[in-house]
């Protein structure tokens, strides 16, 4: 028996080890089969380090980007307010039109009285009504920034009648839409409206036939830009404590005093002129109305056609003595158009000054000057400043100033103990003389000298050891101040008659403003339009391309 348990004990490993081998045979199989065991895992790929570097500075250039957009977010908003506030614009203009001058600019800075800028139209009006409307939008902008002491306001007359009627009591027209006002802001009587219209010098020729044949538009008829003049203008009057007063005497019993057919113009142009540069002019009638001494400071008397009375010479007399005062002036305009005024000529001898009956007239064609007068074209004498103490306000003394048609003037007076001389203008040596009224065909050409076409004469009494002086400005003819010439920027005409006028009224140099020419092709931007043109248009742009430049390069390189 110990045998035969020694033989199983031997036996039965070999028997279950076999069994044991099959089951995982049949279990590995079904396995197999079935498809329910896991699938080993593959090897991973290894990273791709290019497109690594391409994630990594892809991104970095995005950032960058972002950056660089943010920044100009925030610099565009950041300059915009700044624009708005002080005057960082840049005028890319060919001629400065949205510029403002110097003289203005200097007399901003200076303001110490503080002024209201009413505009009686909304703004948007200016900002799309094209190029001239832009201009006068972005230069009362420049008033407010280069002056804390300027209020500007863009009023709608129609949705704000308040305004209107606040300003109304104190103006004796009627204020309409696309008025000014310019008003002292303590003071809501003292004010000086200038209307849209106004700010804008035209071409007569087309403006006549726009305006009666409706042919062309306005703006085909605009020649210059007198914006500033007539702002700053308005500026100088309301902020001057003690304005200089003219009275214009245009006519006489109601009637024309002077020839209208020639001279209309320019006496108009001469009038507001005195305006632009701080003048506070009024027309009267030589009879009926006062020349009141303690209301004006000068008379005009522009080319009387017919000789004044005796008593209208005593009531001119009488306002230049002033009871003795003196301080005050006459601007006597002779002309051809005229003709006996034995009356006025006692007038002018009492004060030392004698006009001939003999126009003066350019025998040199080299010397002459060709100007388009608006009574026709004409060949006409240069005249040159005698006295330069009267051209103290002339930017350039090197435009000509013409002399058109002018009465030769003497000086009677030989020593200065009656009075005070001065020869203003004077011709050159080569002109003749021609006598009013009869051809100038049949006149003698014989060169007759130099002649006096401009002089003023003063006389002066101290009082209380101060001086006091009156003064007479005769000029020898009214197209001294046509309308052509005076509107031409290329003559000296209207410049030497402010700074003569300023000089001889004790206001100094004033402000002689040049006009805007219109006329030339001009790139109308504005840093208004551009908010910081220079900074964006060429350094943000230019460094982005060399920021995305360093990132294509670097990419590359990786």
């Amino acid at each position: 028996m110990a045998d035969n348990e020694k033989e199983n004990l031997t036996a039965a490993p070999s028997t279950e080890e076999p069994a044991e081998k099959t089951e995982n045979t049949e279990t590995t199989e079904t396995t197999e089969t079935t498809g329910d065991a896991p699938k080993p895992e593959k090897p991973k790929k290894p990273v791709n380090v290019a497109m690594r570097k391409r994630l990594r500075y892809g991104g970095l250039a995005t950032a960058i980007t972002c950056v660089v957009v943010a920044i100009v977010v925030v610099l565009n908003i950041l300059v915009s307010h700044l624009t708005e506030r002080y005057p960082l614009k840049l005028d890319l203009t060919e001629d400065g039109i949205y510029e403002i001058s110097q003289e203005s600019i200097d007399y901003l800075t200076k303001l110490d009285k503080p002024v209201s800028i009413n505009v009686l139209m909304g703004e948007s009006n200016f900002q799309t009504g094209g190029t001239n409307m832009k201009m006068i939008s972005e230069l009362l902008e420049k008033y407010t920034q280069y002056s804390d002491k300027i209020t500007l306001r863009y009023v709608d007359p129609n949705t704000d009648p308040d305004v209107v009627n606040r300003y109304q009591a104190g103006y004796s027209g009627t204020l309409q839409e696309g008025d000014i006002i310019v008003a002292d802001a303590n003071d809501d009587t003292k004010l000086r409206v200038v209307s849209v219209g106004d700010l804008f010098t035209y071409d007569q020729q087309k403006y006549a036939m726009y305006r009666y044949y409706g042919q062309g538009t306005l703006e085909d008829c605009i020649t210059g830009f007198s914006g500033e003049q007539n702002l700053t203008a308005a500026l100088l009057y309301v902020t001057d404590a003690d304005p200089i007063h003219v009275a214009v005497l245009t006519t006489a019993n109601g009637e024309p005093l002077y020839n209208q057919s020639y001279n209309a113009y320019s006496l108009g142009i001469f009038a507001q002129t005195l305006t632009k540069n701080g003048y506070d002019v009024q027309e009267i009638d030589l009879y009926n109305d006062t020349l009141d001494p303690a209301k004006y400071d000068v008379v005009v008397l522009p080319a009387p056609v017919n000789d004044l009375t005796a008593t209208a010479v005593d009531n001119i007399s009488a306002f230049l003595f002033n009871d003795g005062q003196y301080d005050h002036s006459m601007i006597y305009f002779a002309d051809f158009t005229q003709g006996a005024t034995p009356n006025l000529d006692e007038l002018l001898s009492t004060w030392g000054i004698e006009v001939s009956d003999m126009m003066v007239l350019e025998g040199d064609q080299n010397a002459a000057q060709q100007v388009t007068l608006r009574i026709g074209n004409a060949s006409v004498p240069v005249a040159k400043i005698s006295d330069t103490d009267f051209a103290a306000g002339l930017a350039n003394n090197s435009l000509p100033i013409v002399s058109p048609l002018c009465r030769s003037i003497t000086l009677l007076w030989d020593s200065k103990t009656a009075g005070i001389t001065h020869e203003l203008l004077k011709t050159s040596d080569t002109v003749y003389l021609s006598k009013m009224g009869e051809s100038t065909e049949d006149a003698d050409k014989t060169p007759v000298g130099s002649q006096t076409v401009a002089a003023l004469t003063q006389r002066r009494e101290n009082i209380d050891n101060v001086t006091h002086q009156s003064s007479i400005m005769v000029l020898g003819s009214m197209l001294l101040t046509d309308v052509n010439v005076m509107q031409d920027a290329s003559y000296n005409n209207a410049n030497y008659l402010i700074s003569a006028v300023n000089t001889m009224t004790g206001k100094g140099s004033g402000l002689i403003i040049a006009e805007k020419q219109l006329t030339k092709e001009t790139l109308t931007l504005t840093t208004g339009d551009l908010h910081g043109a220079e900074a964006f248009i060429l350094l943000i742009p230019t460094a982005v391309l060399v920021i995305g430049m360093v990132v294509i390069l670097r990419r590359r390189n990786k």
